[in-house]
């Protein structure tokens, strides 16, 4: 099954430390969504959000150690920054 409001956050290689892509949201007058990643012992990820590409990244939740699925407050644009140390892949996505 594939949800047409599902951003999954790019990257070449889950296996190891990245910053996904960007993902755009058009908010439509949704304030939050439903973010969910796997995550492995010894990663953690931040979730960041701004306005634009002329407002600095300001993070919106982080997580370590173990799977989140929670809502959080909607961007427009919205990227991921994770620490791998596990090896394992470590994926992420938003559901508006």
């Amino acid at each position: 099954m594939s949800f047409q409001n599902l951003k999954q956050y790019g990257s070449s290689d889950y296996t190891v430390s990245y910053t996904s892509d960007i993902q755009k949201v058009e908010l439509r007058g949704n304030r939050t969504g439903v973010f969910q990643a796997n995550l492995n012992t010894g990663d953690s990820l931040i979730v960041q959000g701004r306005l634009n590409n002329s407002f600095n990244w300001v993070d919106i939740l982080t997580a370590s150690d173990s799977d989140v699925l929670s809502e959080i407050v909607l961007a427009p644009e919205t990227q991921i920054v994770v620490t791998n140390t596990s090896g394992s892949a470590v994926n992420a996505g938003l559901h508006i």
